[in-house]
């Protein structure tokens, strides 16, 4: 294992509760969400927030088109909520600590391995995973769910978003890290925004010729 050993260890428990080893529970919310919104619990959510955040009405209509799923969005919350509770109750400044090493690649952990690429980072070039969580944190926050604690990570997920356009990770393999200039021109960037301007900035990458 390379890099933090705190940070390493939160996004192994946070893929392991959300991702690899399921509740029940958790299935079958994002069962339900999946027959409400369609696709599937990634795609589907992002549709929808990009079809309605686009046109007339938003954001009041994105909450009222999920106020049906609310208690399987509640759930998928909780779970979530949960494990960054038991690792950074108490150091508030460790999520952006841990979103900041994840977004540039620069955690290693064997035992993601051969499931997972054994780098904690997200997916994909580019990597609309952080709009797909960005989707739910926004129904959250608009639908009263966990409110307080996704308005503050919205920015931060914003940001680590845009930092690892910059870093593009390898996810098998320990990456380089950004300068800490360049981390911290766009954490001055990203962090002083408002969950409605990272909303705004982060659509406006999915509009038609963007």
């Amino acid at each position: 294992m390379l890099g933090d050993r705190l940070a390493n260890e939160f996004w192994y428990r946070f893929d392991e509760a959300t991702l690899v080893r399921q509740s029940p529970e958790l299935k079958e919310a994002y069962a339900a969400i999946t027959r409400h919104v369609g696709g599937n619990p990634s795609s589907g959510m992002l549709k929808a927030w990009t079809r309605l955040g686009m046109a007339e009405g938003y954001p009041a209509s994105y909450a009222e088109f999920l106020r049906p799923v609310r208690e399987p969005l509640r759930i998928v919350s909780g779970v979530q909520l949960a494990v960054f509770e038991r690792y950074y109750r108490h150091r508030p400044h460790g999520v952006f600590t841990a979103f900041s090493l994840f977004a540039q690649g620069v955690l290693f952990d064997p035992r993601r391995e051969p499931v997972q690429a054994e780098v904690h980072t997200m997916d994909g070039d580019p990597p609309l995973g952080y709009h797909v969580w960005h989707a739910y944190q926004r129904a959250s926050v608009l639908l009263g769910i966990d409110g307080r604690f996704w308005t503050s990570v919205i920015p931060v997920n914003g940001f680590a978003w845009a930092l690892q356009l910059l870093a593009r990770p390898d996810t098998r393999k320990v990456n380089p890290a950004l300068p800490r200039e360049t981390v911290r021109r766009v954490a001055a960037s990203w962090l002083v925004r408002s969950p409605d301007e990272v909303d705004r900035a982060l659509l406006e990458f999915h509009r038609p010729g963007k």
